[in-house]
């Protein structure tokens, strides 16, 4: 009888054990998961949000001159407030951007680093549009 008084609870450590070698790398897994996802969509609204500043800037002196006739996306301002708007946002990890104009389309693309906790850095691309569009 006394063998087995001396064996209780040592179930309860061996699960303890095993719970804790699969949960925390389960753990980490889903951290890590959740970091390049929430960075994702951050780095995709901003992108978003600069392009469609950048479609909104119309060329002024062409509406001017026609009397309000002509009303059409300035490619340089478009440029500039895209960048500007980028800039103000003020993303952590954000290496790099490009903004591209081609008609009334304005393309923003980024290149965002993400430090995980366990392994290393995720590096995420992402491009997003903007049509300048008016009267409709």
């Amino acid at each position: 009888m006394k063998s087995l008084d001396t064996q209780k609870g040592q179930v309860l450590v061996m699960s303890a054990l095993v719970m804790a070698f699969l949960f925390l790398p389960l753990s980490v897994f889903v951290i890590d998961t959740a970091l390049v996802d929430s960075s994702y969509a951050q780095l995709g609204e901003t992108l978003q949000a600069s392009a469609e500043d950048g479609a909104s800037s119309i060329d002024v002196a062409a509406y001017r001159s026609s009397n309000g006739q002509t009303v059409r996306l300035d490619p340089v301002q478009a440029k500039t407030v895209a960048d500007t708007s980028i800039t103000a946002a003020a993303v952590p990890g954000l290496r790099s951007w490009t903004v591209t104009v081609s008609g009334s389309r304005v393309t923003v693309t980024g290149i965002l680093s993400v430090q995980l906790m366990v392994l290393g850095t995720a590096t995420l691309s992402e491009s997003r549009s903007a049509i300048f569009a008016y009267g409709q």
